[in-house]
């Protein structure tokens, strides 16, 4: 399990999560990013490989990771950023994207929790 306060929601990260898609970047945000991602401050080193089953709660909602790519995990391990596409239609799984079914929350300050690679029967 990790968790991260997220911070700054860039200008346009909110119509881009409206539209299904969070994009989480730690600090430093690359600067093709910076208008786009939503900055999260890891408390806990992400330790367990994401994969479907994992959930992810951003400000009390959850959302449920039914697809990930094969780079989710070292991207979000090594860089801090991942890609989310929250209820996307069945499309092609993109390498470093992460894909869930749920509900979605826009606000600064929002709580974020990643349960990955936890046991199902362990998970809230």
């Amino acid at each position: 399990m990790t968790r991260a306060p997220c911070g700054a929601w860039a200008p346009h990260a909110r119509s881009l999560l409206d539209g299904g898609v969070l994009i989480l970047c730690s600090a430093p945000v690359p600067e093709a990013l910076q208008d786009v991602s939503v900055v999260h401050e890891p408390s806990v080193r992400l330790t367990g490989e994401l994969r479907c089953g994992d959930r992810l709660w951003l400000g009390g909602q959850l959302i449920e990771q039914v697809a990930v790519g094969e780079r989710a995990t070292r991207n979000l391990r090594e860089l801090g950023h991942v890609v989310v596409h929250v209820n996307a239609a069945d499309t092609q799984v993109l390498p470093a994207a992460v894909y869930g079914r749920g509900s979605d929350a826009s606000r600064d300050g929002a709580p974020l929790a990643l349960a990955a690679g936890v046991p199902s029967r362990y998970r809230a």
